[in-house]
Formats: C-alpha cells, sequence, structure tokens
C-alpha cells in the first residue's frame, strides 16, 4: 500500500512539473518533468496498474479463444 501511495504521488508530481511546464515556458523544467514520467512509467507501472494489466490480458485471451472457436466451427 505504501509503495502504491509512493508511485501516485510521484506521477501527481509529474503531471504537476508538466503542467508548471506548460505555464512557465521552461525547458529545463520538460525535461524533468519527462524524466519523472518516464520513470514512473519504467518502475511504477506494475504497481498502479497491475491489476488492469492482468485483467486486461485475460479479456484479450479469452477473445482470441472466441474467435478461434467462430472460425473453427
Amino acid at each position: 500500500m505504501i509503495q502504491k501511495t509512493f508511485w501516485y504521488l510521484m506521477l501527481g508530481l509529474s503531471v504537476t512539473l508538466f503542467v508548471m511546464t506548460i505555464v512557465s515556458n521552461n525547458f529545463w523544467l520538460l525535461f524533468g518533468s519527462l524524466g519523472l514520467a518516464f520513470v514512473v512509467r519504467i518502475k511504477g507501472n506494475k504497481v498502479l496498474f497491475g491489476a488492469y494489466d492482468q485483467k486486461r490480458k485475460e479479456k484479450i485471451e479469452r477473445i482470441k479463444k472466441l474467435r478461434a472457436k467462430k472460425s473453427g466451427a
């Protein structure tokens, strides 16, 4: 639970930095926000969106099985 909160805070910070970049037109702040977003995407994706990704994979497999049955019948 602590990890999830940490990654949500990092995601929020990244979005906040990006909005500040748009408002202030600061090029270096853009690199910081994009770098933080990249780290959140790579390191925090499984923590934040792991359950969603698992359900999505199961749904895709179920659809593939249904297509295979439909085309084979």
